[in-house]
């Protein structure tokens, strides 16, 4: 019986993702077609249309356009590289995670998983994402037609709102394809049971490759940090859509590592609650048989010892961590959350007094 779920399977109906998955496009591939093209959008076309230094009439140049410039040669190539890889590190999640679910349970829990992901109707969210931000982006253009590089003719005006479509129907997909496999590692939880973990356990290595990912898709919400704050700082925001834009980053992104570990923690949190109580009882039992005076020596010298022994243990369980990472690894996705806007907001005041 094929108990695995493929890239294949996680991509699902998405047709720019099967479409790729066709072509064999690795992830640095498609970095680099999306930087190319970008170079020629924002070098090669400003130079053929005179857009490329400042001029009469023209409020942004090409060459000056530096929010755009990160937005166009960082960060398109940094999403499009992290949806190329995703749908395979999220395969390679199943391999260490299924393993852990009964026997008699695999079965159904792959093949829910699976109908999760290949849901004919997922990509329409992308797209219908993609279709809100052109539709602003469209009510934006027709203010600035013909005054801004990006906006110099209809050619750069409809290759920029394509790029910002494909852009947000990428951010979308990843999303949902985070949030799909984060309800079925849950889901699989459920029917774990996990101890009290005190020290290194057979249960490491399926945290650990869970946390790197969780990290990897932190540092790709940075990335669009980054761009927002870029579009904050030194570009004239747009209302909603920067508003979304900040909102939606500061609640998902350490709400977007938790979630996979939630049901996890549940149960690791019951198991240690049970623990402790049962070593409590004990060492009630211990202590009543004591303060009973019934105790013989040899008797109060084996009691004694058991308190001792019991102690410990409880000392042991009650420092026993409940979240199945590090607290380091928390407090890495809280910095990477805050550091672009940090960095690019220390980077603004410096130039205002330069």
């Amino acid at each position: 019986m094929d108990t695995t779920i493929t890239a294949r399977d996680v991509i699902g109906k998405d047709p720019f993702g099967k479409l790729l998955a066709r072509l064999r496009i690795k992830p640095w591939q498609a970095a680099l077609l999306s930087l190319s093209f970008f170079l020629v959008y924002v070098i090669v076309l400003p130079i053929y249309f005179d857009v490329w230094f400042s001029k009469t009439g023209l409020e942004r140049s090409s060459s000056m356009d530096r929010v755009n410039q990160v937005g166009f040669w960082i960060i398109h190539p940094t999403i499009i590289f992290f949806y190329v890889w995703q749908s395979g590190a999220i395969a390679d999640l199943y391999k260490y995670v299924f393993p852990l679910a009964p026997a008699s349970m695999l079965g159904k829990l792959m093949r829910v998983s699976r109908m999760l992901h290949e849901l004919r109707n997922w990509w329409l969210i992308g797209a219908i994402s993609g279709g809100i931000i052109v539709y602003l982006g469209v009510i934006f253009i027709f203010e600035v037609l013909g005054k801004r590089w990006y906006s110099i003719n209809w050619l750069m005006a409809i290759l920029l709102q394509c790029s910002r479509f494909l852009l947000f129907y990428m951010i979308a997909i990843i999303f949902i394809r985070h949030l799909i496999v984060a309800f079925n590692l849950n889901r699989i939880y459920l029917h774990v049971q996990f101890p009290v973990m005190i020290a290194q356990s057979k249960y490491s290595a399926v945290f650990d490759a869970i946390t790197q990912y969780g990290l990897s898709f932190a540092g790709f919400g940075a990335m669009l940090g980054f761009f927002i704050a870029m579009r904050n700082f030194y570009g004239t925001p747009v209302f909603p859509e920067d508003t979304i834009y900040i909102l939606g980053y500061v609640i998902l992104m350490p709400l977007a590592f938790i979630l996979p570990f939630w049901q996890a923690h549940v149960s690791m949190r019951l198991a240690r609650q049970k623990a402790l109580r049962d070593i409590s009882d004990k060492l009630q039992d211990e202590y009543d048989f004591l303060m009973s005076g019934s105790a013989t020596p040899d008797t109060l010298s084996n009691s004694s010892a058991k308190i001792q022994t019991l102690r410990t243990l409880f000392d042991l369980t009650e420092r026993a961590p409940t979240w199945p990472f590090e607290n380091w690894s928390i407090y890495r996705v809280m910095v990477a959350t805050a550091f672009p806007f940090v960095m690019t907001g220390l980077g603004y005041v410096i130039e205002l007094f330069l």
